[in-house]
């Protein structure tokens, strides 16, 4: 389920408030392409540890993926602590899955990146961007692999996976 449809069918009922700040990314790459090479680092390591600082955290989740998914310009969200936490357990169980495919499939190696797209492209929201749907055409010798994830949120030029699942 999308991080729109879920938070419009967490709002539902809900008495949703609005908040007033804007957080920032802790621990967060300075570009897309420096977060892809960490990426990458961690799956030939097979760091599950790096793999999750490349996530955003709870707190960060909360306060600015679904606190900001909102139209650009609209005030930030205050949603209960049920609901709250119920998508970002969601979210974040389905990431932990995630990280054990993308080890068992591209870890310990060493990947060269090809290509490098987002199939849903780039959507701007009041507390983010969103680069949606990384999809990375991998090279290690004379091997081509896909290697598609989840989206990649930038916050005042910080960048972190929002989750490695595919919405």
């Amino acid at each position: 389920m999308g991080i729109a449809v879920l938070s419009a069918s967490l709002l539902a009922g809900t008495g949703v408030t609005l908040a007033t700040s804007t957080p920032v990314l802790r621990h967060a790459a300075n570009s897309p392409e420096q977060l892809i090479q960490r990426l990458l680092g961690a799956l030939e390591a097979e760091d599950t540890d790096e793999l999750r600082r490349l996530r955003v955290t709870e707190s960060e989740y909360k306060r600015i993926i679904l606190a900001g998914h909102v139209p650009e310009g609209e005030p930030f969200r205050t949603f209960p602590d049920e609901v709250s936490d119920y998508a970002w357990k969601t979210l974040d169980t389905k990431s932990l899955y995630y990280e054990r495919h993308l080890l068992s499939h591209f870890g310990g190696r060493r990947w060269t990146v090809k290509t490098v797209d987002y199939d849903k492209g780039s959507s701007r929201y009041a507390g983010y961007q969103a680069l949606r749907q990384l999809r990375l055409t991998l090279a290690e010798h004379d091997t081509e692999v896909v290697l598609a994830t989840g989206s990649i949120c930038e916050v005042e030029g910080h960048y972190k996976f929002v989750s490695f699942i595919r919405d």
